[in-house]
């Protein structure tokens, strides 16, 4: 489903370029789960932003379901993250003078969906993740788990094949993130391709494998290592900033 080749994410500062990536070569299979770790500035949320065809490289080749990102003009790649791709951040990004219901349904307007099917879907969505009886509520009426599980409705109501989570779980106390996510888990089960951006050795250990960064770069891939091996890779190989 995703293959990167020598990406490179280049800003310019002045006279000077910053590399927040540089030559990140990494394929992902549909179905897997993948978590990206590293310390603040190593890059995980840039190259997140560039797989789900937020940002773009500066230079190299990513090709998503066989199609290169680079050919695609600004409407064919939002029709890309409308139906391809499904986002869940850590501030959950929900409109506040929104009811839950109507954030879910969001996608489906932009879809340009009929009203009458579009609040059934939404219903079904905001059903899926037990929050039917919060329908009503606004953002502010509901706690930090309940807003990412509406978050979560909302970037799989949709159908996309991929689910980019960037730090999920880090607004959340222990018992919601948890909730949060024992629902990734099932929907990665259910054929999902899910990459986790998170700094939680616990919550990498759920995942296939664990991509390390540091500095712009993939300096370890980690497979089948327990919270306490992903820990004491995370302190010796990626030093806190």
């Amino acid at each position: 489903m995703i293959h990167l080749e020598d990406v490179w994410r280049t800003y310019r500062m002045g006279d000077e370029e910053l590399h927040a990536l540089r030559e990140v070569t990494e394929e992902i299979r549909d179905g897997e789960h993948v978590a990206i770790m590293g310390p603040s500035g190593s890059g995980k949320s840039t190259l997140l932003n560039i797989i789900g065809c937020l940002d773009r490289p500066t230079r190299g080749r990513y090709r998503l379901d066989g199609r290169e990102v680079a050919s695609l003009d600004p409407d064919e790649l939002a029709e890309v993250r409308l139906h391809r791709i499904g986002f869940i951040f850590q501030s959950f990004h929900l409109v506040p003078r929104l009811s839950a219901l109507d954030n879910v349904e969001l996608p489906l307007i932009f879809a340009g969906m009929p009203p009458a099917e579009r609040r059934k879907r939404g219903e079904e969505a905001l059903d899926a993740v037990g929050l039917m009886p919060w329908a009503g509520h606004r953002p502010s009426e509901l706690s930090g788990g309940q807003k990412q599980r509406v978050a979560i409705a909302r970037a799989t109501i949709m159908g996309p094949g991929l689910l980019l989570a960037d730090e999920p779980t880090g607004n959340l106390d222990s018992r919601s993130g948890h909730q949060v996510l024992e629902m990734l888990s099932q929907l990665n089960a259910n054929g999902k391709t899910l990459l986790v951006v998170t700094h939680d050795p616990s919550v990498a250990r759920r995942a296939d494998r664990v991509v390390v960064l540091r500095d712009g770069q993939i300096v370890r891939r980690v497979e089948g290592r327990s919270v306490s091996d992903l820990a004491t890779l995370f302190a010796e190989d990626v030093p806190a900033p």
